[in-house]
């Protein structure tokens, strides 16, 4: 005789055996339930919600339902998200097209500022730059002198181009800004024979707006750039 028990499947099994093993024998043998139809029917299993008894077919249909449920729930998550990202990535673009605009540097910083409160809701922010002769600039924009190119040079190197921000970091990064607490994001500004830096801060440490993010500061520093050495010309 074979002593295999997958030759007799309805054969009753002693009373050690244990829950994993017949888990483990019924994923070997899903035709098990075959033609047993009365067998389904008379097991009762506990609700996952109430605790009361139904039959394995109605805890089937409760768990296929409770998943259903999760599957739409995430990808109600995933539309909420992609729908967030295009509203961003249009505010961008129109950041952009005002920019393009700006006839000068100090036209350019002035925009810049007014765009990132709009539809940001950045309301700090300087742009540090190494003036030519004879140039006055308005805030946001301040002279980059060597002692604060030297401080963020240092400083940037150690901290991936984000700053906690204190009474006097914010003094020396955000002149006039009077921030206490936040957290800034840096990105350097190449200007061809000259450099300078772009500085956003935002009162929250935790929750940063979605344009200080690393990969958009770097894009909106290579636009800010572009359309300063466009304006400087």
């Amino acid at each position: 005789m074979n002593d295999d028990d997958s030759s007799a499947p309805d054969r009753q099994c002693p009373e050690a055996l244990k829950a994993d093993q017949v888990s483990d024998w019924l994923s070997r043998h899903p035709d098990f339930f075959e033609g047993r139809e009365a067998l389904l029917a008379s097991m009762q299993i506990s609700h996952p919600q109430t605790g009361g008894a139904v039959s394995l077919v109605e805890r089937l249909i409760a768990t296929l339902r409770a998943r259903t449920e999760l599957a739409e729930g995430q990808h109600q998550a995933l539309l909420n998200a992609a729908r967030h990202h295009d509203q961003q990535a249009s505010a961008m673009r129109a950041l952009v097209l005002s920019l393009l605009q700006a006839e000068s540097p100090d036209a350019l910083a002035q925009t810049l500022t007014a765009e990132l409160g709009e539809r940001f809701g950045v309301q700090h922010l300087a742009v540090w730059r190494q003036l030519s002769s004879g140039e006055w600039p308005q805030p946001p924009t301040h002279e980059l002198d060597d002692d604060t190119d030297q401080w963020l040079t240092s400083t940037l190197c150690c901290a991936n181009d984000t700053l906690t921000l204190d009474s006097a970091t914010s003094e020396r990064l955000l002149p006039g800004a009077s921030l206490s607490d936040g957290r800034c994001a840096v990105i350097r500004l190449a200007l061809g024979d000259r450099h300078g830096y772009l500085v956003l801060a935002h009162p929250d440490r935790t929750s940063l707006p979605w344009v200080m993010a690393p990969e958009n500061m770097t894009w909106l520093g290579e636009v800010m750039s572009r359309l300063l050495l466009r304006t400087s010309s």
